[in-house]
């Protein structure tokens, strides 16, 4: 039963994973280049200063692409569920609901971490030929809110697509909406968010609370 859910999941996932692996794969690529170009053209201790006293990562192209790839994962593989009333039989399943939940979350959120983890890999792997290893950390966690932000975006679509009401998928939309916010508040900072990653953390695992409580909600009836 286990490995059968895993691989109805799979299913569900595993076109958009690849597009954003590649996708993801590019990007820090073109991060590379441009990096490379900036040292061709002014030279590796130019590149220093400028990360140094005017907070430049040369990550900015990543921002917003973990939060459009958890978005379209998240769409991918919960609004099947509803759009076409898979949700229905598969919690007629002889399996408990918390862990059918809990199996769902942890697929779409290992997908995540596996695409995100690869790309913040190969940027650091080549940061590390030209930077010392506190400049390659301060790049790293200034990428680290944008995939959280990715995180966050995939369990707030996962909470609403499961979500039977709208009154409760406008209020985990405006909930969701406001943690993403939080995180790009502080633009073009390097490592701007080290002080609030654990608040933020346990925030996300919150989100990750209500996708159960829309499933409760389902299996009792409250739907528009």
């Amino acid at each position: 039963m286990y490995s059968a859910l895993l691989f109805k999941e799979w299913l569900k996932t595993r076109r958009v994973f690849f597009v954003a692996l590649i996708v993801s794969l590019l990007v820090a690529g073109y991060v590379i280049l441009t990096m490379n170009s900036h040292i061709s053209a002014n030279g590796v201790n130019i590149l220093w200063l400028g990360m140094i006293l005017k907070d430049c990562s040369f990550v900015d192209p990543v921002k917003y692409l973990p939060l459009a790839i958890g978005m379209a994962l998240g769409i991918a593989q919960m609004a099947p569920e509803m759009s076409h009333k898979r949700l229905k039989l598969t919690l007629h399943l002889p399996y408990p609901h918390s862990r059918l939940v809990s199996l769902m979350l942890a697929t779409g959120t290992i997908q995540l971490l596996v695409i995100f983890v690869l790309q913040a890999i190969v940027i650091a792997v080549y940061d590390a030929t030209i930077l010392p290893g506190e400049m390659v950390w301060r790049v790293l966690l200034t990428m680290l809110p944008w995939y959280l932000a990715g995180i966050c975006a995939y369990l707030c679509v996962s909470a609403v697509c499961l979500e039977g009401t709208w009154y409760t998928r406008v209020i985990l939309s405006l909930l969701g909406i406001t943690l993403m916010m939080v995180m790009f508040l502080k633009p073009g900072v390097m490592a701007a968010y080290n002080s609030m990653i654990i608040v933020i953390i346990i925030l996300i695992l919150i989100l990750a609370v209500l996708s159960f409580g829309s499933i409760a909600r389902f299996k009792e009836g409250l739907q528009d």
